[in-house]
């Protein structure tokens, strides 16, 4: 049975949210190369008979000296340089989440590479994507027992800000959300009717 993918840079800072049965996680940051990723989600896919939701969970760059945004994840970034590992997931993702700031961004740089990356991604991996062009706001908090036993709340990313982008299989834009839309799945375990899969 298909099952989602949370996969979180670890600069992002706060907690995976938790796996389960139907979610699994991976951690990464910028020792692990975007090949051991890929490999990672590919072997997860082949296993589970796909993936139904990638949920990324990383921070949106902007290069300036390249007038150009990335987002930061694993070593060497996801770019315009490295967008094509995601052929690799051709046929094995329904849907891929960027919870990134920026990832769909249009004004940022003087080609929308934002904009254009997500459009790649979806190409590139015959999945559809959702992305931001806003920044995106997100809460992680640290709750402590008796001053001493502390842990950290799971990453929660509550509703979009901004104009939220979902691009189909084709890189084609099916929906924009000009406002904040309905609260979105923070850690993708319960399915947001917005963005169902069409079978």
């Amino acid at each position: 049975m298909p099952v989602n993918l949370i996969a979180h840079d670890t600069r992002l800072e706060g907690r995976t949210p938790s796996a389960s049965r139907e979610t699994f996680t991976i951690q990464v940051d910028d020792t692990v190369a975007l090949d051991t990723f890929f490999d990672q989600a590919v072997n997860i896919a082949l296993v589970n008979v796909g993936i139904n939701r990638l949920s990324i969970m990383a921070h949106g760059l902007y290069v300036r000296d390249m007038d150009t945004t990335a987002i930061q994840f694993c070593s060497e970034l996801i770019s315009f340089q490295t967008v094509g590992y995601f052929a690799r997931l051709r046929g094995l993702v329904d849907h891929i989440i960027l919870y990134v700031c920026h990832a769909a961004e249009t004004e940022m740089t003087s080609r929308s590479e934002g904009d254009q990356l997500c459009r790649q991604i979806a190409i590139l991996a015959n999945a559809e994507v959702t992305a931001a062009r806003e920044r995106q706001l997100y809460t992680s908090t640290e709750v402590c027992h008796f001053f001493v036993d502390c842990d950290t709340t799971p990453i929660e990313f509550g509703d979009w800000e901004g104009e939220v982008v979902h691009y189909g299989r084709d890189g084609m834009v099916l929906a924009e959300y000009p406002e904040i839309p309905a609260p979105a799945d923070p850690a993708p375990t319960h399915p947001d009717p917005r963005f169902t899969m069409r079978r």
